[in-house]
């Protein structure tokens, strides 16, 4: 009876270990097979990722390569619409810098301004009227603006009429004179 005890507690063994070994090879495939599925479906964007997050993660990965022009292009994000401003060598830099932010899912979408060496940047002429930034030739009047009431605007005077100018009393080295008591003056000293 031993004997067939023994022929009993081996093929209970080997049973036991071909269930383990079936085991660890069903999950493996299971996992190599989850893997191939990730891979082949795209990948979300993360959901409610803000703009300062969304230009941290674009800088990262259009400055990661070694000699990416770091100092010479801006990235600004607005809506998760990415913005490329600045200057760089070849006309190649501006398409792959161009197709490296467009990889990144979140980005809704790019805007290329990026010029070369010697070319004006380029402007959005496509922007209303209304909304387009333009660079001021002269300085904006002085004059308060009618539809503005209450508006106040310095014009430069600081003195009241009659009173010496600062100038006037630096040169005779006397300071200006304290306003008379229960004066409406702001300035008085209180």
């Amino acid at each position: 009876m031993s004997t067939l005890d023994n022929v009993i507690d081996k093929g209970k063994s080997v049973a036991g270990e071909a269930f383990q070994r079936f085991g660890r090879l069903t999950r493996q495939a299971r996992g190599a097979v989850t893997s191939v599925r990730h891979a082949a479906m795209p990948s979300r964007p993360k959901p409610n990722m803000d703009d300062v997050t969304l230009q941290r993660k674009v800088e990262t990965i259009v400055f990661r390569p070694e000699g990416a022009p770091k100092g010479s292009v801006d990235i600004n994000v607005a809506e998760g619409v990415v913005w490329l401003r600045g200057e760089v060598e070849t006309p190649d830099e501006v398409k792959a810098l161009e197709r490296a932010v467009r990889t990144i899912r979140e980005v809704r979408g790019v805007e290329n301004l990026l010029h070369l060496p010697k070319t004006p940047a380029p402007t959005r002429a496509d922007t209303p009227r209304t909304q387009q930034k333009t660079r001021r030739t002269a300085p904006r009047s002085a004059q308060p603006d009618a539809g503005k009431p209450g508006l106040r605007v310095a014009t430069g005077d600081t003195t009241a009429p009659g009173e010496p100018t600062p100038n006037e009393l630096a040169s005779e080295r006397s300071g200006r004179k304290p306003p008379p008591m229960g004066s409406d003056d702001p300035d008085a000293a209180g």
